[in-house]
Order: structure tokens, then C-alpha cells, then sequence
């Protein structure tokens, strides 16, 4: 019997060959990893890169092409076609509170024939504001509400529209002693022709931006704030403030157009004849009355050059 060990061979492997191949693969994967990373940013770098230029490109023409189109038609009048058209829809709208179309008529006939840019003014936001924007389209609209958060969500819905917000301290069953304070700070805090930032005056609007002040209003339409019940803020301000915007003008038009809406009640005629005067009435319904202001010189102390109006309120009540 052989002895098995003698045809036997016994092969031993370093620990260390093993390792130092294991170590090479490893290093190759690695290497060949590192490179195949590095080539896919590479390729999406740049297919990014040239996407964002095209689309920059892209973006560029189209901001040059509405500039263009803007300059090359935003000056033009709105065509009288369109007008009509925009009046017959707003006057037919199904809300109780709209105006009629003889009302909205009359206020657009004296926006077309504004110079351009025409500066108009208007309180209250109501369902005819998008369209005195749309027909003073070439000119500067600013409303004017009562309501904060109405108007920070009517200018969030309509980024267009300027609107600013005031609170009025003033109350409809004070109007007569609101009438009678101005009238006996007439020369002093209620001056017809002064700057109202920087009044006083009970029934002076003072609190609005300063650039709101620093306009020569062409047009100005009182529509606002609320009229009814003994409680509400009335439209004693507006009327009052809107008088001396039209009488403190520095310069453009020396006239001003004002419309009071809602003319049948008692405080808007009794304000508007002791601040924007019988004499200037053009013409009124039961519900619109049209005036026409001149500016007026620093040392005047008079709203109305007859004096009588108070009297006529007084009497009318």
C-alpha cells in the first residue's frame, strides 16, 4: 500500500496576493466610477446650459416684442366702437348697485375728451371700477375705499388697479356740525386751497399717500364710502376733500370735472352746494351731479362765491 502524502501536493496562497489583486479591481472600479460620473454632469451641465440660453433667448424676443407692441399702440385711443361696447355691458350687469348707462355715459364722455394722460380719482370700488380703468386706459387711475381688506383683495385679484385705503372717522348724524367746524376754520385748518397732508381739518382727508396729493386731478368721481344710515362715515370727505384737490392745483388743466354719485340724498347735496357750489353744477339727475372747479389762488377763503349755500341747506332740511 502507497503512502498517500508522497502523490500529494499541498498549494498555499499568500494572504497578501490575494488582498493586493482584490485591492487593483477595487482601485479600477473606482477609477472607471469616478469617469463615468463625471462625464453624466458633464452632459447634463451642458444640455441645462443650453436649454436656460434658449429659453433666455426665447424670453428676451418676447419682452422686446410686447415692448413694441406696447409702444407702437399704447397711446392710441380706445375706438368709440369699443367704448359703446364696454358701457351697454356694464350698464346691463345683473347687481342692483350699477350705474345706468345715461350715468356712465356722461362720466366717459369727459374722460375721452381729457388730455392724455388724464389723472382720475375715484372713491369707492364698485362694479363699474374695472371700467374706469379700461377707458382711462392711457391715464392714471387711483381708487380710493374705505374697506382695507376689500381693497387688498380687489389689488391682489387686479395687480393693475391702484388702490389705497382710509379710514374715515367722520358719521353721517354729525354732518351738519362737521359743515359748521369747517366752516369756522375756513382760514386756517378747512382752507379751500391748501395741501391736505398737512391739515387738520376735521373733514380733510390726510392720511393718503403723498403722491396722491402731489396730482393735479383731471377727473374726480365720488362713488364712495357708504351713505346710508345715521352710523355710516358718509360722503362728507370726499366731497370736501375733492373740492380742494380741484381749487389747489398746481398746474395741467385749470379745470376739474367731479361727479357725485347717489345726488337724491341729503348729505351729498347739502355738501356738495357748500363745497363744490351751485355754480359750478353743469348738470344733475336724481342720481349724478356733474361740477366743474377752477383752481383758485392761495390767499382765497371762500368755497362758493355766493354765500347763500348753507342757508339753502338749511332751509332745504
Amino acid at each position: 500500500m502507497k503512502n498517500s502524502n508522497s502523490n500529494t501536493k499541498l498549494i498555499l496562497l499568500h494572504p497578501y496576493i490575494q488582498k493586493q489583486g482584490t485591492s487593483n479591481r477595487l482601485w479600477l472600479l473606482a477609477f472607471v466610477s469616478f469617469f463615468t460620473i463625471a462625464f453624466l454632469l458633464t452632459l447634463i451641465y451642458s444640455r441645462e446650459s443650453i436649454s436656460l440660453k434658449t429659453t433666455s433667448g426665447t424670453a428676451t424676443m418676447a419682452t422686446k416684442s410686447a415692448s413694441s407692441v406696447s409702444a407702437g399702440f399704447g397711446n392710441a385711443p380706445l375706438p368709440t366702437t369699443v367704448i359703446n361696447t364696454l358701457l351697454l355691458y356694464a350698464s346691463r350687469s345683473n347687481d342692483s348697485y350699477h350705474m345706468t348707462h345715461s350715468e356712465l355715459k356722461r362720466i366717459s364722455d369727459v374722460i375721452r375728451k381729457c388730455s392724455s394722460p388724464c389723472n382720475f380719482l375715484v372713491f369707492g370700488l364698485t362694479q363699474e371700477t374695472l371700467l374706469w380703468k379700461a377707458l382711462n386706459h392711457n391715464g392714471r387711475t387711483v381708487f380710493i375705499d374705505e374697506n382695507r381688506y376689500y381693497a387688498a383683495y380687489f389689488e391682489e385679484l387686479h395687480p393693475e388697479i391702484d388702490v389705497f385705503d382710509v379710514q374715515y372717522t367722520t358719521k353721517i348724524r354729525e354732518t351738519k356740525e362737521l359743515i359748521a367746524s369747517a366752516k369756522e376754520q375756513i382760514r386756517n385748518e378747512c382752507k379751500p386751497v391748501q395741501n391736505l397732508l398737512f391739515s387738520e381739518c376735521k373733514l380733510g382727508i390726510n392720511d393718503l399717500p403723498n403722491h396722491v396729493y402731489e396730482v393735479d386731478w383731471d377727473v374726480i368721481l365720488i362713488d364712495g364710502p357708504r351713505g346710508d344710515g345715521p352710523d355710516g362715515p358718509g360722503r362728507m370727505s370726499p366731497i370736501f376733500t375733492a373740492g380742494v384737490l380741484a381749487r389747489s392745483k398746481k398746474g395741467g388743466n385749470p379745470k376739474t370735472h367731479i361727479f357725485v354719485h347717489d345726488y337724491y340724498r341729503h348729505v351729498e347735496r347739502m355738501c356738495g352746494d357748500e363745497f363744490l357750489c351751485k355754480e359750478n353744477l353743469v348738470e344733475f339727475n336724481d342720481m349724478l351731479a356733474h361740477f366743474v372747479l377752477e383752481k383758485m389762488d392761495e390767499n382765497s377763503f371762500e368755497f362758493c362765491r355766493n354765500n347763500n349755500a348753507s342757508s339753502r341747506a338749511a332751509a332745504s332740511s
